[in-house]
């Protein structure tokens, strides 16, 4: 393992003075060439500095030399190639408005730069990419493939149909990320750039471990293309690019359960630190604490999490933070160190606030305040026994108070980790209830339905008011995750604007109507704000799917003795009635069985659920019991 790695870094030391050596000759080559000649050598040096030395920077000087000659010369191609360059090298250095700015310069001027054309389609399409402008981004690569297409630029087909992947993936649209990944890598054999290959390998690994969430019979393609790549990098000396390679076979093996090599080529990444930015190598130490902990190994995974901790100083992101202290959270639970698990939760809770805008988790300072407590109080008990058995010389009282001390100690141990256990317990389901309020499939779903209605010339006077509706959902949405509750009027509210989304997405295949007792005072009386969403939004997508009849939900609030009922019926495919509580798709219950058991625990009241069979003999029937809150 000594002669390898002594190998590779003779193989290393003897490529930079190498590559060291390139640059140095073209550089000496452009003063003696002719001014002329000189434009293309500028810019293959700063390709070269980007290329081997991932040094935007000095990409940036050269393209900048290259274009102030060519504005001397007077040279239309040159000027359009430098500028083109400059535009690229500020897309390196994440300048992407600007490298933006300068590409739609050069498309005014489309005449003279056809031959740029594809290329600077391409570029300002990853500029909004980056952007999160999917939808410009999306536009911009398709009108590069034609131009690549047209003029066979292989290469840059290749590599366009990956980011077009990537893009897709994104989007979570999976079958059409597969397709253009496909026809990417049917190009691979017809590259001719050696960077271009890398770089297209690098991008469909990513494509395939991102497919592999969801299934993991891509991660064998991901792992095959990395590992290509990675040849390349090494015969090339494209160095720049092994670490995220090296990061994303790690992924796919972390993602097949196979913990040893993905931590093994964790380790390979840092072998390539030189060309890190503070933030990659972060990534690699949180990946390799990620390995080590499933591995158990919990010493060393909590020891890179130290040194993320060092490094996070220099790059101050809270995203990034967040990361840290919620693995510090976890991964000292799983190490048994409660009470620095408890801290990595507290400062991950903060973060999560400042960054959401919410209010501080009142249960971390009364968990702190306890935990303080319980530490002070055994301290104290031991002082006492010190003293009483310093003034003491009855052997049989020093061993009372020892047994007695000793079974005080066995309590309170006991009683404090349940305690800290249950709190655990809450604060998880909060945190799991923060996550789960919405589908956001819902949200892209829906809001892909009103623009295809927008484009109805017989239906888009609607879309003003769906638009109206789509933006209530969203607000209340939010505001639930600051305030659980909601008043009746509120709720009736929220579920006519999502029942009406829905509608549309769904082609009118269902109605509903919703009743409210006259007696109940809807704009005093409260309930959890969102309860139904999820019983109805498993009725709509299970309950009328592949059904030939016109679906109805029925919703009603009303008092029974001295509780709020809520009922909700549909006439839908229903269940077995012995099996019904078993398959009810669980997301459903779970969510409902949570928030109920939180908010008796809160009010110390007795709510409740029951599904059982709809007595009309089609759908099923939710009972929600609730207290009467104002």
């Amino acid at each position: 393992m000594r002669l390898k790695f002594i190998s590779f870094l003779l193989i290393f030391i003897l490529t930079f003075f190498s590559n060291a050596q390139e640059i140095s000759q073209l550089k000496s080559a452009a003063q003696e060439s002719p001014e002329k000649s000189r434009v293309d050598i500028y810019l293959q040096i700063g390709k070269l500095y980007f290329e081997k030395y991932a040094q935007a920077d000095s990409m940036l000087v050269y393209s900048y030399k290259a274009f102030d000659l060519a504005q001397k010369n007077k040279s239309r191609n040159d000027i359009l190639k430098s500028k083109y360059s400059v535009a690229n090298a500020l897309q390196l250095k994440n300048l992407y408005d600007s490298s933006s700015v300068i590409l739609r310069e050069l498309l005014l001027d489309s005449t003279n730069s056809k031959f740029l054309l594809g290329d600077i389609y391409f570029t300002l399409g990853l500029n909004q990419y980056r952007l999160n402008s999917n939808k410009e981004a999306l536009g911009n690569y398709l009108r590069a493939i034609q131009e690549f297409q047209q003029s066979k630029k292989y290469d840059e087909l290749a590599l366009t149909y990956c980011r077009l992947a990537a893009l897709f993936n994104n989007e979570g649209q999976l079958n059409e990320a597969i397709n253009y990944a496909g026809k990417s890598a049917q190009l691979i054999n017809k590259i001719k750039d050696p960077f271009i290959k890398v770089t297209t390998l690098s991008g469909l690994s990513g494509v395939y471990v991102q497919a592999g969430i969801q299934d993991e019979k891509y991660l064998d393609s991901s792992i095959v293309y990395a590992k290509e790549a990675l040849d390349l990098v090494v015969k090339n000396e494209y160095y720049s690019k092994a670490n995220q390679l090296c990061n994303s076979v790690s992924n796919a093996y972390y993602l097949k359960h196979d913990s040893l090599m993905a931590l093994e080529y964790c380790l390979q990444s840092l072998k390539f630190r030189r060309y890190l930015l503070p933030n990659e190598i972060l990534i690699s130490y949180l990946n390799l604490s990620d390995c080590y902990n499933r591995l158990k190994q919990y010493n060393n995974s909590l020891s890179y999490l130290d040194s993320v901790a060092m490094i996070l100083p220099s790059i101050n992101d809270p995203y990034y933070q967040m990361s840290l202290y919620e693995r510090v959270y976890a991964y000292n639970k799983d190490a048994e160190n409660l009470s620095k698990s408890l801290s990595g939760l507290e400062r991950f809770k903060t973060l999560q606030d400042s960054l959401y805008n919410l209010e501080k988790n009142a249960a971390i300072n009364d968990l702190m305040q306890k935990y303080n407590k319980s530490e002070n109080e055994k301290e104290i008990n031991e002082l006492n026994r010190k003293n009483e058995i310093a003034s003491l010389n009855v052997k049989i009282l020093i061993v009372a108070i020892l047994a007695a001390v000793l079974v005080i100690v066995v309590i309170v141990f006991f009683y404090r980790q349940s305690v800290l256990k249950n709190k655990f317990k809450a604060l998880e389901t909060e945190q799991r209830l923060n996550r789960a309020r919405m589908d956001p499939h819902f949200f892209f779903n829906a809001l892909s339905s009103i623009q295809t209605l927008s484009m109805d010339e017989e239906n888009n006077k609607k879309v003003p008011s769906l638009i109206s509706k789509f933006s209530k959902i969203m607000r209340q949405s939010l505001e639930s995750t600051y305030d659980e509750l909601s008043t009746i009027e509120e709720e009736v509210s929220f579920l006519t604007n999502y029942l009406d989304i829905q509608k549309l997405r769904y082609n009118n295949k269902f109605d509903y109507e919703i009743k409210v007792d006259d007696k109940l005072e809807i704009d005093e009386l409260k309930v959890l704000g969102m309860l139904l969403q999820p019983f109805i939004e498993n009725a709509i997508e299970h309950g009328f799917k592949n059904i030939d009849y016109k679906g109805e939900l029925k919703i009603s609030f009303f008092k029974e003795h001295d509780s709020l009922k809520v009922e909700l019926s549909d006439n839908g495919v229903g269940f077995n009635t012995e099996a019904l509580h078993k398959e009810y798709p669980s997301r459903a219950t779970q969510i409902i069985s949570d928030r109920l058991m939180l908010l008796n625990k809160r009010h110390k009241t007795k709510a409740g659920y029951n599904l059982s069979k709809n007595p009309t003999g089609k759908g099923i029937l939710v009972e929600v019991t609730l207290p009467i809150l104002t």
